[in-house]
Formats: C-alpha cells, sequence, structure tokens
C-alpha cells in the first residue's frame, strides 16, 4: 500500500513516536523509510535551543542527539529499510520537497501538543506539512506510541565525546601565562591608541595636520590604531588557539 513513508527526526520523543510508528507500518507493508534530520539555518547557542524548547512546550532536552541513528537501528532490528538524510534549510519546506522529489507516498509526523495561544504564535509543523503536502499526512498525538524499546537502543547509539566528560581544571600557571601574554597585547594597543588620541588634541593640531602622502598625519594615525587593532587581535586568537 504505502512503498515510501517519510518521518522527519529532531531526537525530541514526538518525533521518535512518528518513527517508529514509520517503520511499524513499513515492517507491514514491506515499505522503505526515508527518515531525515533538518538542521534549520538559524545558529543558536545551547541555551537558547533549550528556551525555545521550553517555550515551544517540548521536552527541555532531546532523547538522544543523534536520532537519526537511533532510527536506523531500531529499523534494523525490525528488517525495515531505512534511509537517512540529513537536510539544512525550513523543516516544512525540507519535508515537502524531500517528499515531492521521492514520490513519497505518506508522511507521518509527530505534534507537539501546543494548543490555543501557544500554537497559534508559534505554529504547527505537522499543520503546515499537512496542508502543504500533495501525500496522505499522519499525524500522531503525543503520547500516542510507546517509544520504550526504542530508547532501550540508545546506549548503543548515543555516544558522548570524550571531552563532554572532562572537568575544567584550574591551571594556575597556565592561567598567569595567558594573563601576562593579554596583558602585553592590551598594553600594546593601549599605547597606540591614547598615541593616536595626543596627536589629534589641540596641543598638537599642527602637527596632526602635517600632510604626508596626501593625508593628514591624524588620518594616518586612526588607520594605523584600526591596523594594529586587528593584528593584535589575529595574534591573539593564534596564540590562544
Amino acid at each position: 500500500m504505502y512503498k515510501k513513508i517519510l518521518v522527519a527526526v529532531d531526537g525530541y520523543s514526538t518525533s521518535l513516536e512518528a518513527a517508529k510508528r514509520a517503520i511499524e507500518m513499513a515492517a507491514q507493508y514491506g515499505s522503505q523509510v526515508i527518515a531525515i534530520r533538518v538542521e534549520e539555518n538559524i545558529p543558536l547557542l545551547k541555551a537558547e535551543n533549550m528556551e525555545e524548547a521550553t517555550l515551544k512546550g517540548l521536552e527541555h532536552t532531546p532523547a538522544t542527539d543523534r536520532p537519526l541513528e537511533l532510527v536506523a537501528r531500531y529499523g534494523q532490528k525490525h528488517g525495515v529499510n531505512i534511509e537517512t538524510r540529513l537536510e539544512k534549510g525550513r523543516i516544512t519546506a525540507c519535508i515537502l520537497r524531500i517528499a515531492e522529489n521521492n514520490t513519497v507516498d505518506l508522511i507521518i509526523t509527530g505534534d507537539s501538543g501546543r494548543k490555543g495561544m501557544e500554537k497559534l504564535y508559534f505554529g504547527s509543523v505537522a499543520q503546515a506539512v499537512s496542508e502543504g503536502s500533495r501525500c496522505p499526512v499522519l499525524i500522531l498525538k503525543k503520547g500516542a506510541v510507546d517509544i520504550s524499546d526504542m530508547l532501550s537502543l540508545l546506549p548503543g547509539v548515543q555516544k558522548i565525546d570524550e571531552e563532554d566528560d572532562i572537568l575544567p581544571v584550574f591551571e594556575p600557571e597556565i592561567f598567569n601565562q595567558k594573563f601576562k601574554f593579554s596583558f602585553k597585547l592590551f598594553a600594546v594597543f593601549a599605547i597606540i591608541y591614547f598615541g593616536a588620541v595626543l596627536l589629534t588634541s589641540a596641543p598638537m593640531k599642527d602637527i596632526a595636520a602635517t600632510v604626508v602622502a596626501g593625508l593628514p598625519l591624524a588620518i594616518w594615525a586612526g588607520w594605523g590604531m584600526i591596523l594594529s587593532g586587528v593584528i593584535i587581535t589575529r595574534i591573539y586568537l593564534a596564540r590562544q588557539g
């Protein structure tokens, strides 16, 4: 009945519920599942992502930061062919484009469960997809599917980088070295800056007006201050890594 089923996952439980239902239906009908994860072109800090999730009524943190790997492993466990893709762009637009380009027969998506003014303000990806799709769209209510068996696979998928396990350690010697280096750069820039300011002060206006290579000396001092700032910044970044 359904040859290709499309589902978008972001690591939150609602999307994983949709992925599990897609895999269950694929196992029943012998379908192929296309699982996509869309990274929007709006860079956010981790704290901003958490705040956005809170405002949208989602969990504070996703169940996994590797949803495609989790879905692929769950599909493999149930003998379902999963094609995973990482896309960039607007979520709704990517879902509709991939569904159109791959002649998808069914799109499955989870509903975040937002209601009232919250839904009116933030909108709904599920609703937007259902309105723009040329193929049927199955929208699952939050909590409609038990994903405990899928989450049980997380220990084999969720790999935390070694750097995340290392707590920062204060090292006085390294701190002193970096502080002295930073202070020296600051002192050099301060001398250049106050030199330029002094040159443009009233007592030195005649010197500042001296023409050098077609421009007043004060102009050259200003450009020199900007250039020195750029050079000092590059030195600092190269040294600090």
